[in-house]
């Protein structure tokens, strides 16, 4: 008797490759789904297997002869964490996939084999070696694109694909050209922070929804304030099934019944009166250059707010004295002892919170400016080393590609609040994510006094998890911002 001829894009794959593990329900749902189509969004909740369902669906359209290669382009961290993924897919006669990681010298990467079954690379040297821009006769920029090998078909990859939500930004239009003519897939599962960042996903996905992006703000923005930034929205019940067309959307509660719960608190503590006095000096002296009863708009506001954001850590930074200590480290101490052996993430958003954390606590930390080889080495370092207990940590630059930690960690420290609900979800499912088989318990440290509060208030409304972290109002007065910077409830 015959083998049974394969009827689904997942059987049909599992045909010609061996994989280390089988897809959960869901996973395969979404292989079956999005595998034919030409142009898709793959929406899996951090932890959820992003990377493992879009190969699948890759090889899908290998197979069938619609491509002869897979692009991936990712944050640059993601390059080798794919490529050792892939290095665990086999062809069922043992052979290995033909993998190039694009990467090294300029003269490095001249002399790399391009002609492979999938070709990674970072979005910085993706912009840099294949695209270009040029005035065109009316003084705009026409945005080109150079295909890695012309003539070949590539199905195309954007994983983090929050890189391109922006429009108005290069790597948005670099994308759009590369993407014009060629089967592509949008990986994220970052939520969005405002409506309009769907836009973007839609117009690449689904052409035609949407005319232009003025036909999308008339559809879907009521109101608009200051620097013409939306304030009310409407039809956004349109706008989510808009952009699930073509699209596979699972969040960790819809699928993962079973992972542990996930506790947070506020661990409210008081800075030493000299450093309070700085912060108060510094918030009064902006204010008294407003009136009283002045509306400002938050652009005005949010620099105040990053300003005295980093005062709450930077203590020593600010006052200009190395040997003064925020209370925010004797707070980290306190947790430490607290948990006894067990290990720390100390998620915070500035650098020199960062390195100030590294130079405390003498631990490794991943943040923006850190270099891609040495984060990784620096995550090795935490999850295998049991002597170390603490990761220093941005968390954006933490929140993509970091994976492992659930398998060491249950417990997270935020000294300074996510800056939006996207930074806030990423992070955090670090830990909280398959494999992780301990309750995690977050600690939101919060200065008394200070506009952590405000923002740690934000942050604890779910129904506001996809707005961003400043209240969406076209304008603030002097005295709404008193109250914010104070932490006046």
């Amino acid at each position: 008797m015959g083998q049974m001829t394969p009827t689904t894009p997942y059987d049909l794959v599992l045909s010609h490759y061996d994989f280390p593990f089988p897809l959960y329900p869901f996973q395969v749902e979404a292989v079956n789904d999005l595998a034919p189509r030409k142009r898709s969004g793959l929406y899996l909740h951090p932890g959820l297997g992003k990377t493992a369902v879009s190969t699948i669906c890759a090889l899908y359209k290998m197979i069938m002869g619609e491509v002869q290669g897979t692009l991936g382009i990712m944050p640059p961290l993601l390059v080798a964490q794919w490529a050792r993924w892939l290095s665990r897919v086999k062809h069922k006669d043992g052979r290995p996939l033909r993998v190039t990681k694009y990467q090294g010298s300029p003269a490095q990467r001249k002399d790399l084999d391009l002609d492979v079954d999938f070709l990674l690379m970072g979005v910085q040297i993706f912009k840099r070696d294949f695209c270009s821009r040029k005035k065109n006769v009316h003084g705009h920029y026409d945005f080109i694109t150079t295909k890695p090998l012309p003539g070949k078909k590539w199905h195309i990859l954007m994983d983090e694909a929050q890189a391109i939500k922006s429009v108005e930004s290069a790597i948005y239009h670099h994308y759009s050209g590369l993407v014009e003519d060629e089967s592509h897939q949008l990986l994220t599962g970052t939520p969005l922070n405002v409506p309009e960042d769907a836009y973007a996903y839609i117009n690449l996905i689904t052409p035609g929804l949407y005319r232009t992006l003025l036909d999308f703000e008339q559809t879907h923005i009521w109101a608009k304030g200051a620097f013409d930034k939306a304030v009310e929205y409407v039809n956004l019940d349109t706008l989510t099934s808009n952009l699930l067309f073509n699209s596979f959307l699972r969040t960790k509660e819809d699928v993962l019944p079973d992972l542990p719960e996930c506790i947070i608190s506020d661990i409210e503590y008081e800075l030493d009166s000299p450093h309070m006095a700085l912060y108060r000096k510094m918030a009064t002296h902006k204010l008294l250059e407003w009136k009283e009863e002045q509306k400002l708009d938050l652009t005005q506001a949010t620099a105040l707010y990053h300003a005295l954001g980093q005062i709450v850590c930077q203590w020593h930074y600010f006052g200009q004295d190395e040997n003064l200590k925020s209370k925010v480290y004797s707070l980290i101490e306190g947790v430490l002892e607290e948990l006894g052996d067990k290990k720390l993430i100390i998620f915070s958003n500035y650098q020199r919170t960062n390195e100030e954390v590294v130079r405390r606590f003498k631990c490794p930390g991943i943040w923006g400016q850190v270099s891609p080889g040495q984060k990784q080495r620096n995550l090795n370092k935490f999850l295998d080393d049991p002597k170390c207990r603490i990761l220093a940590a941005n968390p954006l630059a933490a929140g993509q590609g970091v994976d492992g930690c659930q398998h060491v960690c249950q417990d997270v420290l935020y000294t300074e609040p996510p800056i939006t609900p996207s930074h806030w979800v990423q992070s955090l499912s670090r830990v909280h994510r398959e494999g992780q088989r301990n309750a995690v318990t977050v600690r939101m440290a919060v200065a008394k006094g200070t506009l952590q509060r405000h923002l740690v208030n934000q942050l604890a409304d779910k129904e506001a998890l996809i707005m961003p972290v400043q209240k969406a109002i076209p304008y603030l007065t002097v005295s709404e911002i008193r109250k914010i910077v104070f932490g006046e409830e």
